[in-house]
């Protein structure tokens, strides 16, 4: 990819956002467009003791409110459930004791808005992958990007696989539950399963391209 891209924010995104992150030269997060709901923006997906489990930031938001704006809801028993669901998918694998402590400072400072924790979240995902990547915020809307970017706002979509795109191909490592490889959950699944030798899994799973 190699260029500019201008993406949304994603919590504890997928492997496919983090490939298309690593392989850009500078990332651009849209915080001005209005929040989309049933998107990557407040929600993944782990692997847990009974197969794919999607995770959701309960949030408070109207048709007009811009990603910036959103709110996050601590009425909900969201943070509990989050760490419940963490600690059982990855309390044994190889990485846990490593990483575990930082994520759960993340949920535990209690961001008041989504953008602050999916950048949070991504800030600390780039750190452990050991990838130096600026994060830059859009500081106005517009519809289509500036010259010489890539725009991938809302393409990555959970209701669309990742094979109906051009980014990502499944890089197979061992996951801690069952011997069929789950493809395309969040970072942290590979974080916890493969620690250093994540990025070296991304980098497998990126379609090569002379140019996108």
């Amino acid at each position: 990819m190699s260029q500019k891209i201008v993406i949304e924010p994603h919590y504890l995104g997928s492997l496919e956002y983090f490939v298309a992150l690593i392989n850009a030269e500078e990332v651009i997060l849209e915080a001005q467009d209005h929040f989309v709901k049933q998107t990557y923006r407040n929600r993944c997906y782990i692997h847990s003791p009974s197969g794919k489990q999607s995770l959701t930031v309960p949030v408070s938001y109207d048709n007009r409110t811009r990603m910036k704006d959103v709110r996050i809801d601590y009425s909900q028993s969201w943070l509990r459930d989050h760490w419940g669901a963490f600690y059982s998918a990855y309390g044994k694998a190889p990485f846990f004791d490593f990483f575990a402590e930082e994520f759960q400072a993340v949920w535990n400072s209690k961001p008041e808005f989504l953008l602050d924790l999916d950048i949070e979240m991504m800030t600390l995902c780039l750190r452990l992958l050991q990838i130096d990547m600026p994060l830059r915020l859009t500081d106005d809307f517009h519809s289509s990007t500036e010259k010489g970017a890539l725009d991938l706002r809302n393409r990555i979509l959970p209701k669309i696989s990742f094979d109906q795109r051009d980014l990502y191909i499944p890089f197979p490592y061992i996951q801690n539950f069952g011997s069929n490889f789950v493809a395309n959950l969040s970072i942290v699944d590979l974080l916890m399963c493969e620690g250093p030798g994540a990025q070296a899994v991304l980098r497998n799973s990126t379609i090569k391209h002379e140019r996108l």
